[in-house]
C-alpha cells in the first residue's frame, strides 16, 4: 500500500514537472509618448471702440475676426481703436487643434447695466502648430439698445483649443 501511494505521488510530481517544463514566458515592453501640452494665451482683447447710441433705435456694432468694424446705421462709432481679440497657441510641433468659441456673453458697466455680445467668429475653426506655434483672431457683435446707459462696459469670454 505504501508503495502504491508512493508510486501515485511520484506520478503526480512527474505530471506537475512535465507541465512546468512545457510552460513558456515572454517579456513585453511598455511605453508612452507625452506631447507638449496645448496652451493658449490672449494677446489682444475684443474692443468695439467708443459708440454713441441712438435715442430711438437699437442697433449693432460688429468687429470681424480681421479687425474691421461695421457700425450699424442707428449708431455713431466715434473712434477707430476697435480690435479683434487675438490668441497665441503653443504645443506639439505640426499637431492639429480645434477652436471653440462662446455663443454669447454680457458686458456690464459700473452700474451693472449690461449689453449682449454674440455671433463670435474666428479667423479659423482649426489650426496647425507649425514649429509648435500658431495664432488666430476672434470678432463678435455688440447689441446696443436705444438710449444705452453711458459708461465703460467690460466682460470676458473663454476660447478653448483642443488637440485633434
Amino acid at each position: 500500500m505504501k508503495n502504491m501511494i508512493l508510486a501515485g505521488a511520484t506520478a503526480l510530481i512527474a505530471l506537475a514537472a512535465a507541465g512546468a517544463a512545457a510552460a513558456a514566458t515572454a517579456d513585453a515592453g511598455a511605453g508612452a509618448k507625452i506631447i507638449a501640452p496645448l496652451e493658449i494665451s490672449r494677446t489682444a482683447d475684443l474692443y468695439f471702440g467708443t459708440i454713441a447710441p441712438s435715442t430711438t433705435v437699437s442697433d449693432k456694432v460688429a468687429v470681424a475676426a480681421d479687425g474691421s468694424r461695421d457700425c450699424g446705421p442707428a449708431l455713431t462709432c466715434l473712434t477707430s481703436d476697435h480690435t479683434a481679440a487675438a490668441f497665441a497657441v503653443t504645443g506639439e510641433a505640426d499637431a492639429f487643434y480645434t477652436i471653440s468659441l462662446p455663443n454669447e456673453i454680457k458686458i456690464v458697466n459700473e452700474n451693472g447695466t449690461a449689453m449682449r455680445v454674440a455671433d463670435f467668429t474666428g479667423s479659423k475653426d482649426k489650426g496647425q502648430l507649425l514649429k509648435g506655434e500658431d495664432s488666430f483672431t476672434v470678432g463678435g457683435t455688440l447689441e446696443v439698445a436705444a438710449r444705452q446707459e453711458a459708461g465703460k462696459y467690460q466682460g470676458s469670454f473663454t476660447v478653448a483649443v483642443e488637440y485633434q
